[in-house]
């Protein structure tokens, strides 16, 4: 019993886990084939047909067994031709679904590598200029420096450093310019230092996401473990994906729930009952055999009919049905002139042991 519980157990995981492949065979399919239609409407029928075609691939394995072990050897045929094209059409739009997925995660991932070399060139840009840069004072405190300069007698009398024309002037608006020069190095570092800031924020960003490593991790191994091109290589990752959801869907089911439903089959009643017809027990044959002159004996339909069924079953004979008994013994009573009264046949009894 608990062999038997774990087979049905087993069977059940294993329908599920056929269902659940044929359901991304055919959403595979869906997707695939509906990206192929001019327009909206006519991808989606696209997409309808190569789903339909996909689900009754799963359902042809069992439709082919069934013909065969009927001896319908034509329909099981053809059956196996429609499954070999329907499982040929579902695998050529696998590999289509699988080869778009994994080109645009190469090519996202490329993009994100181009991306990720650009702001890297940036960065090191932008810290170049900022190492380029003077020595300087914070920005905030040039700017004290300068509004105390512009309070100085000599900033009015070169009107503003415009005009310096005395030695003690030109010295001081020297020293001025020399503060605004400090001032816009000083500005300039804050601005290098906010954007260097924001590409590092990136940079990372980029990172995380999968920029700076490999395009395709698994090809990269695997080539460098064989020794194949990677191209080689990525093309028969993408048929092997394809081959083990088509394989899963077209066959998972009837691997699945095919061998239960066949013990079924073979143990059909019916087709034993066919097989081994019984001959029908002759009513002058039970008469001769099992009534004997009685003249005080008397016997109802029903008592007669029930000795009939007992004498087919000992001789393995098949019974008419108890309305065809009495209606052919009372022509057969009619025949004889077998007298009758009360419902019951009279001068005649039932051989001994025939109840």
């Amino acid at each position: 019993m608990g062999q038997r519980n774990m087979k049905t157990f087993l069977s059940i995981i294993g329908i599920a886990a056929a269902l659940v492949m044929a359901t991304v065979s055919a959403a595979m399919n869906f997707a695939f084939l509906s990206s192929l239609g001019k327009t909206e409407m006519e991808g989606q029928m696209l997409g309808a047909a190569s789903a339909a075609a996909d689900l009754l691939k799963c359902l042809l394995p069992f439709f082919i067994a069934w013909a065969w072990r009927e001896q319908r050897f034509v329909a099981a045929l053809s059956g196996t031709a429609v499954f070999i094209l329907f499982a040929g059409f579902s695998l050529l739009s696998a590999i289509g679904f699988a080869s778009s997925n994994r080109d645009a995660v190469v090519q996202n991932r490329s993009a994100m590598d181009e991306s990720f070399a650009r702001a890297d060139q940036e960065y090191q840009r932008k810290i170049a200029a900022l190492a380029a840069l003077p020595t300087r004072r914070p920005a905030t405190v040039l700017a004290e420096e300068l509004r105390a300069a512009q309070q100085n007698r000599l900033w009015s009398r070169s009107k503003d450093c415009t005009e310096a024309t005395e030695a003690q002037s030109r010295a001081f608006c020297d020293s001025y310019f020399r503060l605004r020069g400090e001032q816009a190095a000083a500005e300039e570092a804050v601005r290098l230092e906010v954007s260097i800031s924001a590409l590092q924020a990136e940079l990372a960003s980029l990172k995380t996401q999968g920029a700076g490593q490999a395009r395709d991790a698994q090809v990269m191994v695997l080539s460098n473990l064989f020794g194949l091109p990677e191209e080689r290589l990525r093309l028969v990752l993408i048929v092997a994906v394809a081959l083990v959801v088509e394989l899963g869907s077209s066959l998972g089911l009837y691997l699945a729930a095919g061998p239960r439903m066949g013990a079924i089959t073979v143990s059909d009643p019916d087709m034993s009952q066919r097989e081994e017809p019984r001959p029908v027990g002759d009513i002058e044959a039970f008469v001769l055999a099992m009534l004997r002159p009685a003249q005080n004996g008397q016997a109802s339909i029903s008592e007669l009919s029930s000795a009939y069924r007992q004498w087919c079953a000992r001789n393995q004979l098949e019974a008419i049905e108890d309305r065809q008994f009495g209606d052919r013994f009372r022509e057969l009573a009619k025949a004889i002139q077998l007298p009758q009264s009360g419902g019951k046949f009279v001068g005649i009894g039932l051989a001994p042991g025939s109840c």
